[in-house]
């Protein structure tokens, strides 16, 4: 599964959340979990000695955290639960939430009481055993500035317009480029001439929907290597997901053209390394190397 863009408005300064595999890539972009602030007493061995083992509950597990919007279908504040239909997805999803979920308005903190069924919200979620479980949720009513991660529909340089296709809605947005548009190829400045349909973009832009700054993550044809555990292996489907070390972000990749001998030596949790070509549409695997394979090839 590719990422393609994920909006969220926010009122004022913005930080980019980052990419959980496995998911609908409609509906789901994965992130790293952002470390919460703390005024006092930083110290996570001291803050654990604060806690009442008995009142308070226990610290939520470290992990991925990954970014879902959609819309609230059903809310339990009794059970503390709601139902969520993510944006672009037909399957519903169960979501825990208690004390330590994080309750937010345009960036300003609320009461779990705000919330409403048929409002659209974003969700930083983390699985906590088998529970999706919500660390922060956000209700967006202003939009002065926004980030985003998304695929190239279109480029008119004519008017200077980029369209690209929303990660959580699957929809096609409009974005107008200015003189004042950054334009980045990792760490190189790119031309607006690598503006071409199926590239991933990760975006900045203003109120007008205006773009600020444009990096390109990956074009068609362009080739990646894929270091770490495997999370999730489907042999029928031919795909698997890596937990990728470098950017620490979880990826799917299409093994379809891997040889079936090395296909029955992958198993969920091993290490791995893939090179894999992006077609436009996926991630598609062109050699898969094992541990075991490294060690016979020194």
């Amino acid at each position: 599964m590719y990422k393609t863009l994920t909006f969220i408005a926010l009122a004022g300064v913005v930080s980019l959340p980052a990419t959980a595999m496995g998911q609908d890539p409609s509906a789901v972009t994965p992130r790293e979990a952002a470390a919460p602030a703390v005024v006092n007493n930083t110290n996570p061995a001291a803050r654990r000695e604060n806690r009442d083992p008995l009142l308070d509950l226990p610290e939520l597990p470290r992990g991925k955290v990954t970014l879902i919007g959609g819309t609230v279908t059903r809310l339990d504040e009794i059970m503390n639960r709601m139902v969520v239909q993510p944006f672009g997805s037909k399957q519903k999803m169960n979501v825990a939430f208690d004390t330590r979920t994080g309750f937010f308005q345009d960036g300003k903190p609320i009461s779990y009481k705000d919330i409403r069924e048929g409002q659209r919200i974003y969700l930083d979620t983390m699985l906590n055993g088998s529970t999706v479980f919500a660390k922060k949720i956000w209700i967006q009513t202003s939009a002065e500035s926004g980030i985003g991660r998304g695929q190239i529909v279109d480029y008119d340089p004519e008017h200077q317009t980029l369209t690209v296709r929303d990660e959580l809605s699957n929809q096609p947005i409009k974005m107008r480029l200015t003189p004042k548009t950054v334009m980045k190829n990792g760490q190189e400045t790119a031309s607006a001439s690598e503006l071409i349909p199926g590239t991933l973009v990760s975006l900045s832009f203003g109120p007008q929907k205006e773009l600020r700054e444009v990096i390109l993550l990956a074009r068609p044809g362009s080739t990646f290597v894929f270091a770490g555990r495997i999370t999730y292996l489907d042999l029928s489907r031919k795909i698997i997901a890596i937990d990728n070390r470098t950017d620490r972000t979880k990826y799917d990749v299409s093994i379809e053209a891997i040889a079936p001998s090395v296909l029955r030596q992958l198993h969920e949790g091993e290490d791995v390394t893939v090179s894999a070509v992006f077609d436009g549409r996926r991630y598609a695997a062109r050699d898969v190397q094992l541990p075991s394979n490294a060690a016979q090839d020194r």
